[in-house]
């Protein structure tokens, strides 16, 4: 029969919710997840009260945004998250601004084309616009090759098409011909789930799509 002190013993023993390393390993990332929608939340809403400049807002969300998919890239984390409406009622998280911009997949200033000024000498912000044109230019570049490539999964195209608008919008917040386009494709990418993959004639849409995009930025720039 065990004595007082090894009850005692056995009743302190820590109670995980995990038996082997990797059940762990899954548990500590739907804690991660569970944070990054928290702190994603508060983002907005800083926001939207312009307590959070345009300059500060975009990369941060733009790493929330990147940090939330990589974890979910996961098999046995995908699988115990669920979605993502799923997740927030097993663990009874509101988070409504961040629920939108997951869904949406890119920050509040890539999605309705807010740039950032520049309030430099006038030599500095033509070398930064310069740049910006540059940048841009090799990311359309990059995105086409891409579908060319036969790129077509989810993990593939969102982060390529995310860094082409978010260039896109420090040449200017100015609308283009597709533009609205290349957003709306956005969006749908990032509806996919991480193994879907576009079909042919999704993928030669894109790439039309893109073209008249690009055509359409540089008559902007005239």
């Amino acid at each position: 029969m065990s004595g007082p002190k090894q009850l005692s013993d056995h009743l302190n023993v820590e109670v995980t919710p995990y038996t082997n390393a990797t059940e762990r390993e899954t548990m500590e990332s739907l804690g991660e997840l569970y944070s990054i929608i928290t702190v994603l939340d508060i983002v907005e809403k800083s926001y939207v009260k312009d307590t959070l400049d345009e300059a500060e807002y975009t990369p941060l969300v733009l790493r929330l945004l990147a940090q939330y998919n990589t974890l979910l890239k996961n098999e046995l984390v995908q699988r115990e998250f669920g979605s993502l409406a799923q997740f927030k009622q097993k663990y009874g998280l509101n988070a409504p601004q961040a629920t939108s911009r997951i869904e949406i997949g890119v920050p509040a200033t890539v999605e309705h084309a807010i740039s950032v000024s520049n309030t430099g000498s006038s030599s500095t912000a033509t070398t930064t616009n310069t740049r910006a044109v540059a940048e841009a230019t090799g990311n359309f570049i990059t995105m086409m090759d891409a579908l060319k490539l036969n790129y077509k999964a989810k993990d593939q195209l969102h982060p390529l098409l995310s860094d082409l608008m978010t260039s896109v919008n420090k040449v200017s917040s100015k609308d283009f011909e597709s533009r609205g386009k290349l957003i709306e494709w956005l969006i749908k990418i990032n509806k996919m789930n991480i193994y879907d993959e576009l079909s042919e004639d999704d993928t030669r849409q894109l790439l039309f799509d893109l073209d008249n995009a690009y055509k359409g930025f540089y008559t902007m720039l005239e």
